[in-house]
């Protein structure tokens, strides 16, 4: 293992946390705060930066890394961000705990949107705008953002934004791949910089209109009131978040190809179609299940296109009681939250790229049974489908079924209502943040189930590979 190569990026992935931590230390000017949110905004940013200038004072002498460094890079870079994210909250005594600060931005970076705090009033505007700005820069993910911006070496890139990127299948939208990584973040905060805009223009103030905007787009949910959008008592606003939030759930890449006016590629793109249908269906289920609760066929529609749109994006902005509704639809949210969002988007969950090729797996061993003789082929987007990537999404099936078994075993020690623990460990492993039950937030839980959790949400937004490897003994060795 190219051990220097790994303490090299790392150092210079913590130099960006630094330089990222500006932009809420200007927030606080703004705001003209106190100097305590300066003071912990600096002091993160002093032992970021000294951290990181030891780190790549000397240079490794071989640049070239593989699929275990790059596995490696990805996880350890998140834990390392969430850590050290962390500690403006516990320096200005906002969040006291560095446990319950480092699940808040271990929420915030995976786009969970889950969060321990009662009352998000006791946070400065400068330390609330650092939490959802995690939430942007989470969002695309944190080593594409820093593939952007950083110097090629040589195959490094390669290989951790193979192992960052959700979805089966990994590919570039153009050949070189820092082009790419620089396209999609430039797509990526055009669409932000709009929703926001909207949202302004939908009379929402200013902050609130980014920080809701920044909680959209990296589809986590964390907004400036305890009561989300609720708080905002408006139908449209209700309605351009639900929208928006379902535009962060598509594949980027597919608009990069509405760009350049590839139109057929986009619309006749069969995971696109498969995600607004789930979308529909699940709307209308829902729909009639809840009508009665307001009478009002606008409110009904409206609410559960909010919700369905904030689930499988695993977004978790709020506008009503979720405990209140029939049993019915919160199992249907529920499923939505394993599903997910589209591979190659902000969103989290199982994907509907692998449910999708799961249903037609089933369906060709169903088949097979009645025709034992035929060749059965899978085809997505009218291409085929190798053995190897149909093989590496059951593997993947299989591990995330033995792990979400395993959290909800552990979890189960710490709390006794099994939809509260089953549904906190769907929110957490599939980066969704709202838990189903009686509970409000994650305070509930004891600092070990929250650090558990934590780890799950990071585990969960990089697909599991890259964090399980970092407890086995053999990723540590040098060959």
């Amino acid at each position: 293992m190219n051990r220097s190569m790994v303490r090299y990026l790392l150092a210079k992935l913590l130099l960006i946390e630094a330089g990222l931590l500006t932009v809420p230390l200007f927030v606080a000017l703004i705001y003209h705060e106190d100097w305590q949110a300066f003071a912990s905004l600096l002091t993160t940013m002093g032992i970021l930066g000294l951290l990181g200038l030891t780190g790549s004072a000397f240079k490794p002498k071989n640049y070239r890394i593989y699929t275990k460094e790059g596995m490696l890079i990805v996880a350890l870079c998140w834990i390392l961000w969430s850590f050290f994210g962390a500690l403006p909250f516990v320096f200005s005594g906002q969040i006291p705990s560095l446990v319950d600060a480092f699940f808040e931005v271990s929420s915030g970076f995976t786009t969970t949107g889950a969060t321990i705090l009662p009352d998000v009033s006791v946070l400065s505007h400068a330390l609330l705008f650092w939490r959802s700005f995690t939430h942007l820069i989470g969002g695309m993910g944190v080593l594409v953002f820093a593939l952007a911006i950083m110097e090629n070496s040589k195959n490094a890139h390669l290989e951790v934004m193979r192992a960052e990127v959700p979805g089966p299948v990994f590919g570039k939208v153009v050949s070189k791949l820092k082009n790419t990584a620089q396209i999609l973040y430039i797509i990526y905060l055009g669409m932000f910089a709009i929703f926001a805009v909207i949202l302004w223009s939908c009379g929402m103030p200013f902050y609130d209109s980014v920080i809701t905007a920044m909680g959209g787009a990296g589809t986590g949910g964390f907004a400036v009131y305890n009561d989300s959008i609720a708080h905002y008592h408006s139908s449209l606003i209700t309605v351009i978040v639900s929208i928006g939030t379902l535009i962060f759930g598509v594949n980027f890449n597919l608009y990069y190809f509405l760009l350049i006016r590839k139109f057929k590629i986009f619309f006749g793109d069969e995971e696109l179609r498969t995600y607004l249908s789930i979308v529909a269906i699940a709307t209308g289920l829902i729909f009639l299940n809840i009508f009665h609760l307001y009478g009002s066929w606008a409110q009904s529609l409206r609410y559960s296109f909010f919700e369905v749109s904030n689930v499988i994006t695993t977004t978790g902005f709020g506008i009503t009681d979720l405990t209140k509704w029939p049993l019915f639809s919160q199992v249907i949210l529920l499923v939505l939250m394993i599903i997910g969002g589209s591979a190659g988007s902000t969103a989290g969950g199982f994907k509907v790229m692998r449910s999708l090729i799961v249903s037609k797996i089933t369906k060709n061993q169903i088949l097979k049974t009645l025709y034992p003789n035929r060749v059965m082929s899978l085809h997505v987007n009218h291409s085929p489908l190798d053995k190897a990537t149909q093989h590496s999404v059951l593997k993947y099936l299989t591990v995330y079924a033995m792990i979400f078994i395993g959290l909800i075993l552990l979890i189960s020690l710490d709390n006794n209502d099994f939809i509260i623990v089953v549904s906190a460990v769907a929110s957490t492993f599939n980066n969704i943040g709202p838990m189903l039950g009686t509970a409000d937030t994650f305070a509930i839980f004891s600092p070990w189930a929250k650090f558990l959790m934590s780890l799950a949400m990071i585990a969960g937004r990089l697909e599991i590979y890259p964090v399980l490897l970092l407890f086995i003994p053999k990723t540590w060795s040098k060959y």
